[in-house]
């Protein structure tokens, strides 16, 4: 059976009319070690959901089954999938893919969303990441400012491959409420967060 998945990654487009006013630059956090991490398995990411709150309505699951995105027709055959938005619109996921090869594939897919920022004058924030075979992360946190457009996008992310599972938490916004959410989200996990 094939699904769509319908997901915006990292590509928020929240315009405002007021720039962020903040100095621009990139700070690289330090390097995470994935060898260090646990292989986050459904009852983990359950129960991180369950400790920020995040009500069973917002949170859909498939099962042994593939997935597309729609601006890319690559087929990710999964094995299970969790997608939940919080009330805040901030979105966490987790997909445990076939193997490792596609599980790759699928973080590839999500932290080529992000390549552009990496060494972009428009970025003002702290960055840091890594892709591998089998494993993987991105942490960002800052603010990207179209001065053309008069208008910003925030980022307080993360992307991790394990193995064949990629977990992603992404905020909606820049509100201390909404990045903490994030964040104890990830604590909850016991992986470190932007």
């Amino acid at each position: 059976m094939k699904s769509t998945k319908l997901m915006i990654a990292g590509t928020l487009a929240l315009a405002t009319a007021t720039l962020f006013s903040g100095c621009a630059g990139v700070t690289h956090e330090p390097k995470v070690d994935m060898s260090s991490l646990k292989e986050v398995s459904e009852d983990d990411f359950f129960s991180a959901l369950e400790k920020i709150g995040i009500d069973d309505s917002n949170i859909s699951t498939m099962e042994d089954t593939s997935f597309s995105f729609e601006d890319d027709d690559t087929e990710f055959e999964i094995e299970y999938s969790i997608d939940a938005y919080a009330e805040n619109e901030n979105f966490y996921s987790y997909t445990r893919c076939a193997d490792e090869e596609t599980a790759q594939a699928l973080f590839q897919y999500y932290y080529n969303d992000y390549t552009y920022l990496f060494d972009s004058k428009n970025f003002s924030g702290i960055q840091s990441h890594e892709s591998g075979d089998t494993t993987g992360y991105l942490l960002i946190d800052g603010r990207y400012n179209d001065n053309a457009a008069g208008t910003y996008t925030p980022y307080h992310d993360a992307i991790f491959l394990k193995g064949d599972t990629v977990v992603f938490a992404m905020a909606s916004d820049y509100e201390i409420s909404i990045e903490k959410e994030v964040n104890d989200f990830l604590d909850a996990l016991g992986y470190p967060h932007p």
